[in-house]
This record gives C-alpha cells, structure tokens and sequence, in this order.
C-alpha cells in the first residue's frame, strides 16, 4: 500500500522540482480531492517558523488571485506544505506549451499588478514573482504561490533587482523588487526570452546599463513600460504595483514634471557656478536649502559631492558621489572619483578611472595634472616628468605642468640642482610654487633629509591645477602669545612659511625648539582658496582642534596651532577673533 503522507495525503505524481524540494500531486483520501504538497528540503528550525508565519499569514487574507493555504505538516524532520492545486500548472508551462496573444499577457500583468498592490499594502513583499510563482487552475483562473521567502530578501537570480543581488541595503520591504520581477515576466512573455538567465550579477548590471534587452520590435509604449519596471535604480522605477498598472492602462508611462525636481536643478547649476569661482558660503548655503527643503535630486547630490571634493573632505564627497550614482548609474563622474580615489591613496584604480576620463575627453587639463599627481605619489617619477613634458609642449607657460616637472625632476636627480629655466622661462612667468621648490633645493642648512624623514618630498609642494590662476589674498595672522601682526597681502606672500624660530628662510617663526620643524607648515594664499599644508611636521599642525592630515582648506576664521603657539587667522581684518 502507497504510503501516506500525515495519515491522509496518498502520492499521486511528481510535478517539478527544484533548489527548494519537490512539488507532487496527491488525493486526500478521506475527501478525495487534489492537492498540491511542497516538499522543503532541511531548513533549520527558525527558517521553518518563519516560512510558516508568512503562510499563515496570507491564508487569512482569501483573495481570488493568490493561491490557497490549507496547513503543513513535519513528517521525517522534513516541512512539507499542502496548497490547492491548480490543474493547468504555472504560467511556465503555459509558455511552453501554448501560443497567446499579447492583449492576453497584458491583461494577465494587469491582475498580477492588482493582486500584488493588495499584498504590498499588506506590509509583505513576495521576493520571488517569476512565471514558475504563478499558476493557473482549471478555469484559468490566475493564482500566485509561493510566499514562503516572502520580506526575507531572497529570490531567483534572473528576476532579481540589481540592488537585491548586490547585498548592499536591505530590500526585504521594498515593494520595488516584486515590480521589477513582474517587468522582467513581462518582458518574457513579451519576447519569449529572458536575457538574464545564466548571467553572473556583473553580467546583468552590464546588460542594464546597455539596455540590450532584445525588446527592439515591441511598440514604443511597451518597450517604454518594460523599461520603467526594470529600471536598475528603484528610483527610476515605477514606486507601486498602482502605477504599473495605471501605465498599463493608459499604454504610456507617465512623465512627471515636478516643481521641487525643476528648482533643485536651477540650485545644482548655480552652485556649480559658485563653486568656479570660489563662493563657498553662498555654494553652501544653497546645498543646505536644497537638501533640507527640497525633494533628493541627482543633480544637487552631484554638486555637493564636487563641494565636499573642493574642500578637502574626501569621504563625506565619495558619500555623495555613491548616492547620485545609485540614482543614475550614467552620470559622467569617473574624473572626480578619479580625484577621490587619489586623496584616498587608492591610486591604481585612480589612474584607471582617470586615464578612461581622458580617454573621452583628451582636453581636460586638470585631470591631467591629477594623472600625473598619481605618478608622482607612487614616485613614478620619469613617467610623470614624461607626462608633464608633454602637457608643456602644448601649453609652454602653464605654471602647474612647469612646477610639477620640477618637483619630479627633483625627485628623480635627488642631490642635483634643477634649474626651473630648464622648465619654464621664469624670468617672463611668475611661478609661486615654482620659486618656493627652488628655495628648498638651493638652501644650504637642509631642512630635509634625501634618504630619511624628513624627506625632501615631505617639504616639496605639488601643484594642484586649482592654483594656475593665483591672485594672492589679503592674510591677517595673530599670534596670541605676542600679539604680532602679519599681513600677507601687504608683503605679496602667495605661500607663507611657518616653522622654527631663528631659521632663516620662514615668514612666520614659531618659538618651541626642536619641537618645531625647520619648515613645519606652509598657507597657500590664493584669493578666496587659502590652504595650508602641513610638511610632515613634527608635533603637528592643527586647524579649530583638528590635525591637518596633509593639507586643509581655510574658510573664514580659524585658530591654527603649531606645538604651544596658537594664531588667529582671517583673510578680513575686520574679523580678527
């Protein structure tokens, strides 16, 4: 005698099988009815329970279009779970098998977007729409199964979203996976392909950003509300099961032109102005109003991460970056992810995505000279001289390409003296950066080291590209202690020294001993972009309390402290702290 499953279930017939267990018919014995039995392999005790609490779940709910839970049972340490069995099979067979007319698959799409906006307004989200997930019963009545996953973030890999396959935020109740599952059944039962299948994660991100989903042939209005349901950002999606429908229904996808949306760009484009020409309040202020009164736009978290690069603060830039990214995976960003990958020491991969920027725009002369920085870094001296030799050949007096020749000319004859004629006609071209590397190389009492710290490259400047138009700023320095007074616009200091007391070649002494290095820090005085640099001191510089960490932009007032010594700075003497 066959044997019977919980005492009342007899094996009819195997009806598929998978990662998940099998599936087999089976005829109640006492009411001789059909049922189909899920037969889970070994789940721990806890997964159990769960799968269980989502079924129960959902039998409470008794819609037409969701297939029915009776109960489960444990027989052998295995789960097995008993629903109503739908005699046509699932919606996978149906393709198999037979041949239909597109209005049918729409109107199908039309109740699975109905039934599954009922669900998500339910608080659950299925994490598994594909067409093995929806079946038919004996009079086509459409019916989905398999919410055992259901808020659990998993699924099959063809039908999952690029952000549920990535692992990286938590998509368990986000309704915006099921509408990209349902767009990807849709656009299989549309072209009777599934261009995902068998695609590793990398594959599949690379697919979507080419678009090359084989939907060329479908109408214009079709193409449109497959590209909607499985935009790679869920941004970019439709947000409800309402809206795909509504799309359906009205064979176009909606654009939206939204006020807020609209103003965020006109404050992205001023910002961008701002920023070339050094407003950094004025930038600031607009980033505030928009992010705090304003919907989030792609554009404003673009240009607050080029804010954040500008100032020095490279994780919170890389932050802003990654977020407009997540929005749009196109926007044309390699140059500053280049810049933020260099600041972070990454420098492989800042070269990679450098050299793919110049590639597409060979006229960027700042991406450039960042390229060349990299080499600089990773003391690839002569490629970078190599490089800077040929940004000179076409621009002969850029101040940038000429100092950072220089300093690698340096670096590669350490011991030798470089003259900067040898560079640039510096007797026609006033170079600030060029005149203070040469002062390094002709002292005579070293302040550096050529094989130990400190090192001749720890008291070097390199030149970012921002200083190739320099206009020295009025400087108001005091120090506390002494109530001196030094006026850097008055003396034309574009780079003002600071370091040891008694040491002849700084502009401002600071008393300490050897406490203090003989260079110890430098401002960059440039009109509205003062920085200053620390060379590697040896007790440090501090900014407001922080340690400058190789260089730090100086905004407004600030107290600097160098070992005991403390100065106030401002570029307004009207504001001298």
């Amino acid at each position: 005698m066959a044997e019977l499953y919980d005492n009342k279930y007899r094996f009819v017939e195997e009806l598929g099988a998978g990662g998940f267990g099998r599936v087999f018919l089976a005829e109640d014995v006492r009411s001789k009815s059909l049922v189909a039995i899920k037969q889970l392999k070994n789940e721990d005790e806890k997964e159990q329970d769960d799968i269980i609490y989502e079924l129960e779940m959902m039998s409470k709910f008794n819609h037409p279009n969701i297939a029915i839970y009776k109960h489960n049972f444990i027989q052998n340490g295995l789960l097995y779970i008993v629903m109503e069995y739908c005699s046509v099979g699932s919606l996978r067979n149906v393709m198999r098998k037979e041949k239909f007319l597109s209005g049918l698959v729409w109107k199908w799409i039309q109740t699975l977007t109905e039934t599954l906006q009922f669900v998500h307004d339910k608080k659950i989200i299925h994490h598994d729409i594909k067409p093995d997930n929806i079946l038919f019963t004996e009079n086509r009545t459409l019916k989905i199964s398999d919410f055992g996953i259901a808020n659990t973030g998993g699924g099959t890999r063809a039908y999952m979203s690029p952000e549920a396959l990535d692992w990286k935020q938590n998509t368990s109740n986000d309704p915006r996976v099921d509408i990209y599952a349902l767009g990807v059944t849709l656009l299989e039962l549309l072209t009777n392909q599934n261009p995902f299948f068998g695609k590793s994660k990398e594959e599949i991100v690379e697919l979507h950003d080419k678009k090359e989903f084989g939907i060329t042939n479908l109408p214009h209005w079709q193409q449109e509300i497959v590209l909607k349901a499985i935009a790679k950002i869920p941004e970019q999606r439709f947000q409800t099961m309402k809206d795909f429908n509504e799309a359906i229904q009205a064979q176009s996808v909606p654009i939206v032109f939204d006020k807020e949306v609209i103003k965020a760009g006109d404050i992205a484009e001023k910002v961008a102005n701002l920023l070339k020409t050094k407003k950094w309040r004025r930038a600031f202020t607009l980033l505030e109003y928009a992010e705090m009164k304003l919907k989030p736009s792609v554009s404003v978290m673009q240009v607050k991460g080029k804010y954040l690069l500008l100032q020095g603060k490279i994780k919170k830039a890389k932050e802003y970056y990654e977020k407009a990214l997540k929005w749009n995976s196109r926007l044309d960003v390699q140059k500053d992810l280049g810049w933020i990958n260099l600041e972070m020491k990454n420098y492989p991969t800042a070269i990679s995505l450098l050299s793919d920027h110049l590639h597409r725009n060979p006229s960027d002369y700042e991406a450039y000279n960042l390229l060349l920085q990299c080499f600089y870094e990773t003391n690839r001296y002569e490629t970078a001289m190599d490089l800077a030799k040929t940004l000179l050949d076409v621009e002969e007096n850029n101040k940038c390409f000429a100092n950072n020749y220089y300093v690698c000319c340096a670096m590669q004859n350490i011991g030798q003296t470089i003259f900067p004629k040898t560079v640039l006609k510096a007797d026609k071209t006033e170079n600030h950066f060029l005149n203070y590397n040469y002062s390094v190389i002709l002292e005579t009492d070293l302040t550096h080291n050529y094989k130990k710290a400190p090192t001749l490259k720890s008291k070097l400047l390199f030149m970012d590209y921002r200083f190739n138009k320099f206009n020295e700023a009025p400087f108001y320095c005091t120090n506390n202690s002494r109530g001196e007074e030094f006026k850097g616009g008055e003396t034309k200091k574009a780079i003002i020294k600071f370091g040891r007391k008694e040491y002849g070649v700084n502009d401002v002494e600071v008393s300490g001993g050897k406490a203090i290095s003989r260079r110890h820090c430098v401002i960059v005085n440039s009109k509205d972009d003062i920085w200053i640099y620390d060379l590697n001191s040896i007790s440090g510089t501090y900014v407001n309390g922080e340690r400058v960490n190789g260089k730090m932009p100086l905004v407004g007032k600030n107290v600097i402290r160098i070992w005991n010594s403390e100065f106030e700075f401002t570029n307004d003497k009207n504001k001298l702290l």
